[in-house]
């Protein structure tokens, strides 16, 4: 009865929404912007009075930090529509179960999950700027250390550069062109447009080539460096995976119990759905569940030589 009733709402709402031409973005909207007005307005309190910041806002500020450094910036608005909207939908699910307790776990659980999810995505963004960047510096490496002229050797291998590096590489090479040909300097900037040690050891060694045309030769330990580190890494993400398939099969087991033991156990289905104690074992379990997920999805992340492209 309660679903029928919640569908029923549901549609209503949906019919004046478009009898009106509101769309689901700009209701968000309305929602969204007076609580990001009072966020701003914390963050300038705590930047005046020096106070730390919360879990949750540090959470949030790292995800817009993680997606700002992946490229992904103009994704921030979609992540917080879809948070508000999975946080409707676990309380929407708790009120069908006719457990208030469930319903704000799963409102709580599901708005935070678009956070796990910018956390897997910015990981596999960063391993594959690893990727690219062993394959960046390896180029640009090999043609310098064969030519000894830098300049030469990053013109010569912008067409070769993935990207985003070979948007990295053309900006350094326009600025010596056109800007400053001060090599050092230029190599400076480069420096820090990459959060990656070995790009930094990289530039740095370039830097002292500059003084030096006989320490190119100590570039290519620097790639090989990154790339042992990168097989290092691809291991460790082996065995996580293994760990993450493991807690899946896991979940899906405990969950999956619910209806199974419900057909096989009607009785038991009802004190767990109908009585204050099972009401409270299926939140904490539900509660588990969702806090164990965000702790996975912590382990995906690349533990070796942390890095990303800066903005």
């Amino acid at each position: 009865m309660i679903l029928i009733q919640i569908l029923c709402a549901l549609l209503i709402i949906a019919g004046l929404f478009l009898m009106h031409g509101i769309r689901v973005s700009d209701m968000a909207s309305w929602l969204v912007n007076p609580l990001q007005r009072q966020h701003e307005r914390k963050k300038r309190i705590r930047r005046i009075t020096g106070k730390s910041k919360g879990r949750l806002a540090a959470a949030v500020d790292n995800a817009k930090e993680m997606l700002t450094a992946s490229n992904m910036g103009e994704k921030i608005g979609t992540y917080k529509l879809a948070a508000v909207l999975l946080a409707s939908i676990g309380l929407l699910i708790g009120l069908v179960l006719d457990n208030i307790l469930a319903g704000l776990v799963l409102a709580v659980g599901l708005g935070c999950s678009p956070l796990i999810v910018i956390r897997i995505r910015t990981g596999d963004y960063i391993r594959s700027l690893h990727e690219k960047l062993e394959s960046a510096m390896g180029t640009v490496t090999n043609s310098y250390v064969s030519s000894g002229d830098l300049i030469g050797a990053v013109e010569s291998s912008l067409n070769l550069l993935p990207t985003p590096l070979d948007g990295v590489f053309r900006q350094f090479h326009m600025e010596t062109q056109l800007i400053d040909s001060d090599v050092v300097k230029a190599l400076g900037r480069l420096r820090t447009r990459i959060d990656n040690r070995y790009w930094r050891d990289w530039c740095d060694v370039l830097m002292q080539c500059q003084r030096d045309r006989q320490l190119r030769y100590a570039l290519p330990g620097i790639v090989n460096r990154l790339g042992e580190m990168r097989r290092a890494q691809m291991e460790a993400d082996t065995a996580i995976q293994k760990q993450i398939s493991d807690y899946i099969l896991t979940v899906l087991i405990v969950l999956g119990s619910i209806p199974l033991m419900a057909a096989m156990m009607p009785d038991w289905y009802t004190m767990l759905s109908q009585t204050a104690a099972g009401k409270i074992t299926l939140a904490v379990v539900l509660a588990a569940v969702l806090a164990t997920a965000v702790w996975v999805a912590r382990l995906y992340r690349p533990v070796v030589a942390e890095g990303g492209e800066k903005p």
